[in-house]
């Protein structure tokens, strides 16, 4: 599989990552067995960089990712995980609960380091409490060789910006800012990536939006929105192909100027990883591509509301 570089750190990431929310049943359930299953036909694919989260699972999706880890040799993965983020609605980044944080983390994930380390949707919580506390905290384990590189995550791009940016991080993980729906991060990402910042782009599904089967309840998605992706499902169906191909064709084919260095999708099972690989180096139809940006209007570049800059309670 072709890969780019992660800003400055030094890693070769692949250019489609497997997102670890669905391998702690975010989704859906999953079972063990699943789990390791996915994870090996990922890695035999290319596919060695996972990123997960206590929070996804809450916690089970490292647990079930360190199980599925054993035995493969170190050398061969990345895995990036993240913290901040442990319960609904709350999130906290004190000096106290990161300096358990990481340690847990490498522990449920059956590691001696962790790969990157990222405060988790920092628009969310205290940024004060962020620089202060929890970037610093960070830094000591990064010096104790714990963690090899700290970035942030989250949807707020300007936000993301300054702080990777005035902070020296080494990557940036935003999410539904590269698809069908939306390129924001394309405002931000050729600029980061000038100044050694890695770039993760996740969700080229939109969490679930751009896809036949529908949001889930959860999702900040407008109904009008929605209704449109019911069109553009039917003009692909009719089409001979899917959305999702479409989506995922689309988010992971960005040009190698981007900036962007790797997709992050979720992939719950091995049928997953093997629908997204060919994928990969195929763009999408320009007339249906045309045809779908028609259906939404002016939706195209329009930020989910409850996931802006002001939104603090999304569970």
């Amino acid at each position: 599989m072709e890969t780019r570089k992660l800003g400055n750190t030094g890693l070769e990431v692949p250019i489609l990552s497997v997102g670890g929310a669905p391998l702690g049943g975010e989704y859906g359930e999953v079972n063990q067995d699943l789990v390791n299953e996915t994870i090996q036909v990922a890695f035999e694919n290319g596919m060695n960089l996972i990123d997960t989260s206590p929070w996804y699972g809450r916690t089970q999706s490292e647990k079930n990712i360190g199980v599925g880890l054993k035995g493969i040799d170190r050398s061969s993965y990345i895995i990036t995980t993240k913290c901040g983020r442990y319960e609904p609605g709350k999130w906290d980044f004190s000096t106290e609960r990161i300096k358990r944080s990481v340690p847990e983390s490498m522990e449920r994930l059956g590691l001696d380091y962790i790969d990157v380390m990222q405060c988790h949707d920092i628009e969310c919580g205290d940024l004060r409490q962020i620089l202060d506390e929890a970037l610093p905290v960070l830094r000591d384990y990064k010096a104790q060789g714990m963690i090899g590189f700290i970035g942030v995550t989250g949807y707020d791009l300007d936000l993301l910006e300054k702080v990777a940016v005035e902070e020296d991080l080494d990557t940036v993980m935003t999410y539904c800012h590269y698809d069908l729906q939306n390129r924001g991060l394309l405002s931000v990402s050729k600029r980061l990536a000038e100044k050694g910042i890695g770039v993760f782009s996740d969700s080229p599904l939109s969490m679930g939006a751009l896809t036949a089967k529908g949001a889930p309840e959860w999702h900040p998605a407008d109904s009008e929105f929605l209704e449109r992706v019911k069109e553009s499902v039917k003009l692909c169906r009719e089409s001979g192909t899917t959305l999702e191909s479409m989506a995922v064709r689309f988010s992971v084919n960005n040009p190698e100027d981007s900036g962007i260095s790797t997709t992050v999708v979720g992939c719950g099972k091995p049928q997953d990883v093997l629908r997204n690989i060919p994928e990969i180096g195929v763009q999408p139809d320009p007339d249906l591509l045309r045809r779908i940006e028609e259906i939404f209007g002016d939706w195209i570049d329009r930020d989910y509301e409850r996931l802006g800059p002001e939104y603090s309670k999304f569970d």
